[in-house]
């Protein structure tokens, strides 16, 4: 290539320098949303799981943490999350899960980007498209859970998909079966990903199209996910936890209900923004396609009704968008008389915006200690149920105490993965493992909505751990059965007081 080429008044090297610019700020902004290293409460569970197999002689089918009533048989439909994350954590450390967090995050935006290009839509759509979607890596990515990998896999379905029907060759379909049988002893989120190749099959189908190998796909991706260690019942569980109600955890609150109680609203209004652009685009624009509609409406109701299926959504309009973005663009500009204006402005803004995003979402993931894994949140605006209780715990094993621990429903897993010589009432893992009765009759205690002092008669609660703006601290506090060992500034410990004899 001769010198010239890379002189910089030479069209192709500006365009060469733009596009690196355009990838440049899009990895920062991606990474930037990313660096969060407040250790999500379900990264406990995966890691005790991962514990007990690897230290145990058979398969852990039945838990020895709880000490309320439990089901016979544990099915824990993350378990193989957890078998790659201990020997990850326990010999990489939080760098390991961290750094594999941010790989499979930039592995989900460049297949949503290239799903996007393969559908026919500009570079210039495809990186907007990111941008506005940017808020998923934040969300969808707090340190470290399974949905990691229902993202990636969610989007390589989409592009799988895309792909054959592109290119005519349902022979790729047949690429998503081996990819499913990992992702459902990876996550549950799987059941998502059975459901767009459904509503391909059914959009083909639809649109007077060839059919049968997405029925015949979607048949062997049921079949695979019965490659588990659990068999059928992995299925009757899951059967059990769509249907089953959560009022209690906050991303299982729909839309409008997280709005008014004030939780993560700015994610919940870009949400409504691009379900108004989705309608829109459909509405309005030409070459509508039957599969588009169908997953996009599916995808959004169940954002709707539970805010932690946003995710999906964010994805699929990162995918589907771009197309209909660029017609757009493609329609103004032969209909505008002012087309060379907005092009030559887009033109102007695009290196100045990318390049704002490289060093403010660039400084913020090399200054934000990516790779730590932290327990308490430096942002004091926080409620004080997103830091863990770690001088108690500190307190309880330096002082030798042990027993069962009722503890806040977010520091469970905490508790048995730092002391697992101690049982707990409750922890995150509770629709995999305990009863509803035991479940119910927990959250009904914490709320203050019972007679608890039965909870407390009913079960051998050995120490009592919640923080000091509780309900359970205040009525621990006037109860003389109980007296406080422990109190910092996030949590407070009791401990039953002994009668003399």
């Amino acid at each position: 290539m001769h010198l010239q080429s890379f002189r910089s008044d030479n069209p192709r090297f500006r365009t060469y320098l733009l596009y690196g610019l355009v990838a440049a700020g899009t990895i920062a902004l991606i990474l930037g949303r990313m660096t969060e290293t407040l250790a999500d409460p379900d990264l406990w569970g995966y890691l005790t799981f991962g514990r007990l197999y690897w230290n145990n002689d058979g398969f852990p089918y039945h838990d020895p943490y709880a000490y309320t009533p439990i089901k016979a048989f544990w099915i824990y439909h993350e378990w193989l999350t957890g078998v790659l994350f201990h020997p990850l954590y326990k010999y990489v450390g939080s760098f390991g899960l961290q750094g594999l967090k941010y790989i499979i995050g930039l592995m989900t935006a460049f297949t949503i980007f290239k799903t996007a290009r393969n559908r026919r839509a500009s570079r210039e759509a495809s990186a907007a498209s990111l941008i506005l979607i940017s808020p998923l890596f934040s969300f969808a990515y707090s340190p470290v859970r399974a949905q990691i990998f229902t993202n990636l896999f969610f989007a390589l379905t989409l592009y799988i998909l895309e792909r054959a029907g592109r290119e005519n060759r349902s022979r790729h379909i047949w690429c998503l079966i081996p990819m499913y049988l990992l992702w459902s002893n990876l996550h549950g989120g799987v059941v998502a990903g059975l459901g767009i190749i459904g509503l391909y099959a059914a959009g083909k189908a639809l649109a007077g199209e060839k059919s049968l190998p997405y029925w015949l796909a979607l048949a062997a991706a049921v079949f695979v996910t019965l490659i588990n260690p659990y068999g059928l019942e992995y299925w009757l569980y899951l059967k059990d936890a769509l249907l089953m109600p959560r009022p209690d955890i906050d991303e299982w609150h729909s839309v409008f209900a997280a709005l008014r109680n004030g939780e993560s609203t700015a994610n919940h209004l870009v949400f409504l923004l691009l379900f108004f652009l989705a309608a829109l685009m459909l509405a309005l624009l030409r070459n509508r396609r039957t599969t588009d509609i169908l997953v996009l409406t599916a995808t959004s109701l169940m954002a709707f009704q539970h805010v932690r299926h946003e995710s999906l959504f964010f994805i699929a309009m990162g995918c589907y968008g771009p197309c209909y973005f660029t017609q757009a663009w493609d329609i103004m500009k032969t209909s505008s008389a002012r087309a060379e204006f907005w092009s030559n402005s887009v033109r102007r803004i695009a290196p100045v915006l990318f390049l704002v995003l490289l060093i403010v979402f660039g400084a913020r993931f090399v200054t934000g200690h990516p790779f730590d894994l932290t327990l308490r949140s430096p942002n004091k605006e926080k409620a004080v149920d997103f830091n863990y209780p770690t001088g108690a715990v500190n307190f309880i094993r330096d002082n030798h105490l042990k027993g069962n621990i009722l503890t806040e429903f977010s520091w469970g897993e905490f508790i048995i993965w730092n002391l697992p010589e101690s049982r707990v009432a409750m922890d995150g893992r509770y629709e995999t493992l305990y009863t509803e009765e035991a479940t119910r009759e927990y959250f009904r205690f914490t709320k203050g909505e019972t007679v608890w002092r039965d909870y407390l008669l009913k079960y051998r609660h050995d120490l009592i751990l919640f923080r000091p703006d509780s309900i359970v601290s205040d009525m621990l506090s006037r109860d003389p059965g109980w007296v406080k060992i422990y109190a910092d500034a996030d949590c407070i410990l009791f401990i039953r007081r002994k009668i003399p004899s």
